[in-house]
């Protein structure tokens, strides 16, 4: 599972996740002798990754696969008289067109993840070709000369395919091995230290080959898994913070600066929409009694749960509910008119009494109550998104004048 499958996860299942991976990461990177298997479900993943990254490889490379392959067929009919070629030219075409094939195969988006099983698959059969061909050959000189072809062969399925090390050992000792035995079979005899010289030779540089390449693919897998998991985490951690910044400590509300910041942005937008933006300011009644007789523990509850009840308020995409200071909240509606800005309000009036935060101490009712002043207006270049909370300032100052627990509104008046 890798960093971006984990975003629909709790956050601290997710952190626990994290954490549990970057120590098996660490602790492989730390082993030294790395094994050729990694615990599950890593194993998966690195597999599945080694596939698709060795097929745009292989699709990126095998025009020098081919070059190569190309250049050892004319380099062998250049020395070698065309007498005494025999079948050698077909069946190194036919190999040929396995490479082709594994070409087509590469070009496919959708069978990357397929790789190790088409390219060994491929390799398997091109050795077992490259075996048999130079026992159809004339003369021992073109026997020798194609026999050395199949231990070219076995270091290019080790290095240049892309294979893991266990598909490119099935695929060079098989299919080496099964082109003798059909040698054999078919009544030829077989020149053993030959074959050993070559063919064994071919396939036991090739494995090692194969070996030491994927080694060096795990590591570089768990030290980009570990590269991600720390960028991953560092991208976490600044998003936190960034969040921290822009949010109310003790009520999780938004703070004042992103308040301010976000007024801005929807000020701009209902301007260019036509649109009217509405505000309400809040002021919880009688809050210093309330501190002084309860205690600031039982006023930092106070405020907890009226974040609460402003956050139930402003739900809708575009709505922000913020901590302006102290006891005093703000509102930001966008899209809304003073018709549903009005409801909203008396909606909160309600909400805030219903909760029954005992109060001995306010001269309006024996609970909390608040006092809320709104304003509303289609931005325009001649006002400023400051005139609106003036306005709505102005209008809980009224409210409280008035006899608090009440909401009042003021019209958005013009700089002079």
């Amino acid at each position: 599972m890798t960093a971006s499958e984990n975003d629909h996860l709790p956050e601290d299942i997710r952190s626990s996740h994290d954490s549990t991976r970057y120590a098996l990461l660490n602790d492989l990177l730390q082993a030294g002798w790395l094994r050729l298997r990694f615990p599950q479900p890593l194993e998966t993943e690195f597999r599945y990754n080694h596939a698709v990254n060795s097929a745009r490889v292989f699709r990126s490379t095998v025009f020098y696969v081919l070059l190569l392959y190309l250049i050892l067929g004319l380099g062998i009919m250049y020395i070698i008289p065309n007498e005494t070629l025999g079948q050698w030219p077909l069946g190194y075409s036919l190999v040929a067109l396995l490479i082709l094939g594994g070409v087509v195969l590469s070009r496919s988006p959708r069978l990357h993840q397929w790789h190790q099983h088409y390219g060994a698959a491929l390799a398997f059969t091109g050795m077992a070709m490259l075996t048999v061909i130079p026992q159809f050959t004339g003369a021992p000189v073109m026997k020798l000369a194609a026999t050395i072809g199949t231990a070219h062969a076995a270091v290019v399925i080790g290095s240049m395919l892309g294979l893991r090390a266990v598909p490119a050992v099935v695929a060079m000792w098989g299919g080496g091995y099964l082109g003798m035995a059909a040698v054999l079979m078919a009544g030829q005899d077989v020149n053993w230290l030959l074959t050993h010289q070559t063919l064994t030779a071919g396939c036991a540089v090739g494995s090692v080959v194969a070996w030491l390449m994927e080694r060096q693919s795990r590591q570089v897998f768990l030290q980009q898994s570990l590269l991600s998991l720390e960028k991953a985490r560092s991208e976490d951690m600044a998003e936190r913070m960034k969040e921290m910044s822009r949010a109310d400590a003790l009520t999780g509300l938004a703070n004042r600066r992103h308040f301010d910041e976000v007024l801005h942005l929807e000020w701009q937008r209902c301007m260019r929409d036509g649109a009217s933006l509405s505000l309400l300011f809040i002021d919880v009644d009688f809050f210093k009694p309330y501190n002084d007789e309860y205690g600031h523990q039982a006023g930092d509850e106070c405020l907890e749960r009226m974040g609460e009840i402003l956050a139930d308020h402003a739900r809708r995409p575009g709505d922000l509910a913020a901590r302006y200071g102290g006891e005093e909240f703000v509102v930001l509606y966008p899209q809304t008119g003073p018709r549903s800005l009005e409801q909203m309000a008396d909606k909160l009036l309600r909400a805030v009494a219903d909760e029954g935060m005992p109060h001995g101490h306010s001269s309006v009712a024996d609970h909390i109550t608040v006092s809320i002043g709104t304003a509303c207006i289609v931005p325009e270049k001649t006002y400023s998104p400051e005139q609106l909370v003036a306005a709505a300032d102005h209008a809980v100052y009224e409210a409280k004048n008035k006899g608090r627990n009440r909401v009042y509104n003021a019209p958005v008046k013009a700089a002079d």
